[in-house]
């Protein structure tokens, strides 16, 4: 990595992007102040395809889904990579975005995740068309849709699930600047729905209780025992339902996360969970004597799939020499779900490397960005992306292409 480091281009590549630094700020701080809550990120995406056609990409468009993508061709018969960052946040459309700064600190909801990302692509983008760098297969730059939440990767989704003949795979997507991401976690997502007569808590006293039907299946759920190698964990994390103190409702619902490094124990645990559900239903019915019963139903809200990848894999390790050759400490960050899990669990290289500068208060509305030495993370991203792609004689690093037939 040092050698590639030390060429004559691209030491010129990394001055570029140290230079760049106070634009790429800037243009992070005209961005974060677009809302963009998952599936409607249509204004920021405007924002990155006027700057990707700006700055002489080829094939930019937005897909049908929202996702925005721009290629730099490569010089010969090298793989194809993709470098992404999400543009979607978890904040809502009518969430303040000013901006406000305190000493060195620039605070808005979403300035860091991940629209600090997208920053560090459009700057690595001028990089190399101001200094005509190519890797020796294509690059294409993407700022996709949905990676929050229920968003549920869609934008990733619906790249790898159509014909593709990507080789490889990076997302920057984490707090930590030397941050490394190769496994990842899956997840299954439910909305469980309780039906039921409902009535007068009183006069209609003895018939079945959806929320006491609910009750029964979380106190089912909290005592599942789980592995801590793989990782695997669940959460009710919302509950909704009921009219008043005297109703018996008609209807509630609670929403179940359930995540694992493994696709077996995610498999596993899901059979549970429906399991529990159908004891608590049971239960309720035959607590009662009465014709009306409670139903439920199950609708899947989320579906990431799991996967895991070797630290000594040949895209862990180009990550790792590109973030120390640049003055980062790499690190192995915890199992994630990011938009890597798709292609991940597809057997095609893939990571989540993490973004220059400082932040912190992710998922709210105190989220912060310190911009100290913040130019070091594209100078990594750059660095990898061309280890990975192949660069002139430097090969080192070079990802295979894939065998399939699906062009």
């Amino acid at each position: 990595m040092e050698a590639l480091k030390n060429m004559e281009i691209i030491e010129k590549a990394l001055d570029y992007l140290k230079e760049d630094d106070e634009r790429t700020l800037q243009e992070l701080l005209e961005m974060c102040r677009i809302p963009a809550p998952s599936h409607m990120e249509q204004k920021k995406a405007e924002y990155v395809r006027e700057k990707m056609e700006r700055l002489g990409l080829e094939d930019v468009h937005i897909d049908e889904v929202g996702n925005v993508l721009g290629t730099i061709r490569g010089n010969g018969d090298g793989p194809k990579l993709m470098l992404a960052a999400h543009t979607d946040t978890v904040f809502s459309m009518d969430t303040d975005l000013t901006v406000k700064k305190e000493g060195n600190r620039y605070i808005c909801p979403g300035i860091n995740d991940d629209t600090r990302a997208i920053a560090e692509i459009l700057s690595i983008v001028r990089a190399m068309k101001t200094l005509d760098i190519h890797g020796q297969g294509d690059i294409v730059f993407c700022a996709n849709v949905c990676e929050e939440g229920l968003g549920d990767l869609k934008g990733v989704k619906h790249i790898f699930e159509n014909p593709n003949d990507y080789d490889g795979f990076v997302t920057i997507d984490n707090v930590a600047p030397g941050g490394i991401v190769c496994e990842a976690a899956g997840s299954n997502r439910y909305l469980v729905t309780f039906k039921g007569p409902g009535g007068h808590s009183f006069g209609d006293f003895g018939l079945p209780n959806p929320i006491h039907a609910m009750g029964r299946a979380i106190s089912t759920i909290s005592d599942f025992q789980v592995k801590k190698q793989p990782k695997t964990t669940f959460n009710v994390g919302v509950v909704q339902g009921g009219t008043s103190v005297n109703s018996i409702p008609g209807e509630c619902s609670m929403l179940v996360d359930l995540r694992s490094v493994s696709a077996d124990e995610l498999k596993r645990l899901t059979g549970q969970l429906f399991d529990a559900v159908k004891e608590a239903i049971e239960k309720e019915n035959a607590r009662w004597e009465s014709p009306e019963k409670v139903t439920v139903s199950f609708e899947q809200k989320g579906r990431r799939p799991a996967g895991t990848q070797s630290k000594d894999c040949l895209i862990v390790r180009a990550a790792w020499e590109a973030t120390a050759a640049v003055g980062i400490t790499p690190e192995y960050r915890a199992e994630s779900s990011t938009d890597a899990n798709i292609p991940i669990s597809l057997g095609i290289p893939a990571i989540a490397v993490g973004r220059g500068g400082n932040g912190g208060g992710t998922h709210t509305i105190h989220e912060w960005f310190e911009p100290h030495e913040a130019y070091k993370g594209p100078q990594k991203t750059l660095l990898l992306m061309l280890a990975l792609s192949g660069f002139r004689e430097f090969r080192k690093y070079q990802l295979p292409k894939r065998k399939t037939t699906e062009k």
